[in-house]
């Protein structure tokens, strides 16, 4: 087993992804088509360039204005819903 294999097994490990030795061969060869994609970025000369706090040019400092818009009215979203306690909308638990 090699220092990639290795590296990708541990990593596999950490992220809680059961890695088979089947699909370590392509996994070995995307990190490689990856790495290879990282070395041609190393490769571009940023000396001049300024680091860019924004990914855009110009940053956008203003929001659209909230103009009201139709809004159903708790009768009719409490005439629809299945569930409803203290004039409200309930919904099953999602987060333990």
């Amino acid at each position: 087993m090699n220092d990639i294999e290795k590296m990708l097994k541990q990593l596999g490990r950490k992220t809680m992804f059961d890695v088979s030795d089947e699909e370590m061969p392509a996994l070995i060869e995307e990190y490689n088509v990856f790495m290879s994609h990282v070395q041609a970025l190393e490769a571009i000369d940023t000396t001049d360039v300024e680091p860019l706090a924004f990914p855009y040019e110009i940053e956008t400092t203003y929001l659209r204005d909230d103009d009201e818009t139709y809004v159903i009215s708790r009768e009719d979203a409490l005439k629809n819903a299945k569930n409803i306690q203290d004039n409200q909308i309930k919904v099953p638990k999602v987060v333990g």
